[in-house]
């Protein structure tokens, strides 16, 4: 993908976020008449989600010119672009986690009836939120162990000037295949966690087989996250090099932010549809019982004084 591609289909696809989260903030405020609890690690991914777009904006030109410079050159010197990259990576990653603790916070395992469904099942979300924790602080610590500039952050992001001892694995042609995997990895484990959960609540749960069907389908919308994910994790490197592809992990970790913001937007139809869903399966039900009605109708009779005396008719014999 050129430069070019690459920074007008990001900003389309935080485009499309945004659209989709202001959607859901409005079925929040038309169903609820207030913003949830959990809605506000959405609100808070939203300035971070745009300024690591932007910060990408002006550090992915390099990035371009380190992926060629690899075939003939086998360290490069890190530029100050590489600060802003860095920055910009850590953005897109916190705005990610954000998505996770948003479905997290929406099961409300912090109080009944959540906490009172079953002991277990609590622990095992608070074991859950532990582990994200974990995952999100290494996830965060992961590109400035790649990237040390020290002294470097007493400039500003924008500056052009270098330090002497500024170091960054992103450039200078290091295996960082390891860490790459390992983040990768903690992130599908984690979403592999979040969706766990409602899938226990939803085998736990006594309701409407369509309703539970719909609960689990919204619950588990960080599947696609997964896929994304995935397929980052297969196409970062090839067996014939020994560096990180970082534009198309940096692309898929574009595609992973504006897929995670949409898929948790599209969460919040939940009410909406099952409110939709319900309305169809009592015209279907009424409609059955008029069918019923008008297939065995009843035969009234009309007794002294008028009183009504009414037998249940059998079936037609000529039906």
């Amino acid at each position: 993908m050129r430069t070019d591609s690459f920074k007008v289909t990001m900003w389309a696809l935080s485009a499309f976020a945004l659209v989709f989260l202001a959607s859901r903030f409005a079925v929040r405020l038309s169903t609820n008449g207030k913003i949830m609890a959990n809605d506000y690690f959405l609100i808070a991914a939203i300035p971070l989600f745009l300024a690591g777009f932007a910060l990408l904006q002006s550090s992915i030109n390099p990035l371009y010119d380190t992926e060629g410079a690899f075939v003939s050159m086998p360290i490069l010197q890190p530029t100050a672009a590489t600060r802003r990259f860095v920055a910009a990576v850590e953005l897109i990653w916190i705005a990610i986690y954000c998505v996770k603790f948003c479905y997290l916070a929406s099961f409300k395992f912090y109080k009944p009836p959540y906490s009172y469904v079953d002991p277990l099942l609590t622990k095992y979300y608070w074991t859950t939120n532990g582990l994200c924790c974990a995952g999100f602080v290494f996830t965060i610590i992961q590109p400035i162990v790649l990237c040390q500039s020290p002294g470097s952050f007493d400039m500003p992001l924008w500056s052009k000037e270098l330090t002497s001892v500024e170091q960054c694995r992103y450039v200078d042609g290091s295996d960082t295949r390891r860490w790459e995997i390992a983040v990768t990895t903690i992130d599908i484990t984690t979403d592999l966690l979040v969706i766990s959960i409602p899938f226990l609540l939803v085998c736990m749960a006594n309701t409407v087989r369509s309703h539970t069907i719909v609960n689990l389908v919204f619950k588990s919308l960080s599947v696609f996250n997964i896929i994304v994910a995935a397929i980052r994790l297969a196409f970062q490197s090839t067996a014939k090099d020994h560096h990180i592809h970082y534009v198309t992990v940096t692309f898929l970790l574009v595609v992973e932010a504006t897929v995670a913001l949409i898929m948790a937007s599209v969460s919040g139809y939940r009410v909406v549809f099952l409110e939709q869903l319900t309305a169809w399966l009592q015209r279907k039900d009424a409609a059955y019982s008029t069918h019923l009605t008008v297939r065995f109708p009843t035969v009234v009779g009309v007794g002294r004084g008028g009183a009504k005396n009414a037998k249940a008719a059998g079936p037609d014999s000529s039906s």
